[in-house]
């Protein structure tokens, strides 16, 4: 980062005695990324088996709860609070080898449809964003969590290169609370919750990475220059909603490239356990 260095670059050194074509190759080198997939070696971890039971909030079309089912022969209840994700996820399940193991219920994390200790492990994957309370989310985690289990949570949260406007504009248009965006906020509700943070991994920018790397992920930058410069079209096109929710879509990739904003995996388990 430029506050990093002593001073600015000279425009001798700009354009001095060094190999641009070496640099750009330097560049074209991959740092071996973790995909996004990676986060089921964490479950793995875990001890995650046939016999366990897993909530998956916020699992919208049941994806990942699919893919819990298939690696660990687990039993998942997927809980979303969008109807048409449940609709979907039903579809999806009932076409799939392991469907047979993933329940998809309306619900949400303040109000989870199931028993007390019902679960040897919460997944969580980038929804708690969306979160106002979350003190009474993760309150209710706890209720549903089995003495010994554990939950994963996935999340992004700012860094300080993210500017105070950018977040304005970013959560106003995700329906992103902009308290969620603070890792100390976070940590203080987790404590609060009776919950000790049993490990942490800073993810970075890797899975974006990743997905760039594998050709998986479009163009987030081409995406954002057309959204700018036919912003009237798209608008009347798409509707007002959905084109802001592309944008912001556009820019959280953009912004954990450049470090404005950073991936954590948290494993939270009860204080004291």
């Amino acid at each position: 980062m430029n506050e990093a260095w002593s001073g600015p670059v000279t425009v001798q050194e700009m354009y001095g005695d060094w190999d641009y074509e070496s640099a750009v190759a330097a560049l074209d080198r991959s740092l071996s990324p973790r995909p996004a997939a990676s986060i089921f070696e964490v479950v793995e971890s875990l001890g995650v088996g046939a016999g366990d039971v897993v909530l998956d909030i916020g699992g919208r079309e049941g994806g990942d709860g699919l893919a819990m089912a298939e690696r660990f022969g687990c039993r998942v209840v997927s809980v979303d609070p969008v109807t048409a994700n449940i609709e979907r996820g039903r579809e999806i399940a009932g076409e799939h080898e392991y469907g047979h193991l993933v329940d998809l219920q309306l619900g949400s994390i303040e109000q989870i449809p199931a028993a007390d200790a019902a679960f040897q492990m919460i997944f969580s994957r980038d929804m708690l964003g969306h979160i106002e309370d979350l003190d009474i989310a993760l309150d209710e985690c706890g209720r549903v969590l089995a003495e010994g289990g554990h939950m994963l949570i996935h999340e992004v949260f700012a860094t300080d290169l993210l500017e105070p406007e950018e977040a304005r504009h970013l959560c106003a248009d995700s329906a992103t609370v902009p308290d969620r965006m603070s890792v100390a906020i976070f940590e203080a509700a987790v404590a609060t919750a009776g919950f000790e943070v049993a490990s942490l991994d800073v993810v970075g920018s890797e899975w974006s990475e990743a997905s760039q790397e594998a050709g998986r992920a479009p163009n987030y930058m081409l995406q954002v220059a057309r959204l700018r410069r036919a912003k009237q079209q798209l608008v009347e096109e798409l509707g007002e909603a959905p084109y802001r929710a592309m944008y912001a879509n556009a820019l959280w990739s953009i912004y954990q490239m450049i470090g404005k904003l950073e991936s954590r995996v948290y494993v939270l388990r009860r204080a004291g356990t």
